[in-house]
């Protein structure tokens, strides 16, 4: 019985100690998506983070270092949502007023954001910061400048 009781009481320190590692939010304030390389002591973890959105990363206690650099994807497929608005533009004969205004209006925003993915496009950004495990979890700010640069601060 002393041996059961022994082995649950480790098995719970075990996940307690395994569910009280420091990790890092990354939060995208940007329009487009990004990719950011969390390194720490325990490795690299690439997180991908679309606009408006948090992930996280786990990362042993200590120093960390991300580095942001824009999602290539996110411009592909920003691309083939610009051609498919177009042609709808294209045949707008089948299209009412209000949705013909939302293509409109979609094709602006969808502008708007690829002006500043291609303001960043190539460049990177970084920071580092320090974690601890007695809750002192890291914040990665992925943000962009007036001037359309990528800026990475961490917390």
């Amino acid at each position: 019985m002393n041996r059961n009781i022994w082995l649950v009481s480790l098995i719970g320190a075990v996940l307690w100690l395994v569910g009280c590692a420091p990790s890092v939010v990354v939060e995208n304030r940007t329009g487009f998506a990004v990719r950011v390389v969390v390194t720490s002591a325990n490795g690299s973890e690439v997180l991908s983070p679309s606009p408006g959105e948090s992930s996280v990363a786990e990362v042993a206690e200590g120093s960390y270092r991300a580095t942001a650099i824009p999602d290539a994807e996110w411009i592909e497929n920003a691309k083939a949502t610009r051609k498919f608005l177009n042609d709808q533009l294209a045949n707008s004969e089948n299209l009412t007023g209000p949705q013909l205004l939302d293509v409109i209006q979609r094709l602006k925003n969808i502008a708007a954001r690829m002006q500043q993915y291609e303001s960043t496009a190539g460049v990177g950004a970084s920071c580092s910061g320090a974690v601890s495990s007695d809750g002192g979890d890291g914040l990665v700010v992925i943000s962009t400048a007036a001037n359309g640069a990528l800026v990475v601060s961490c917390r």
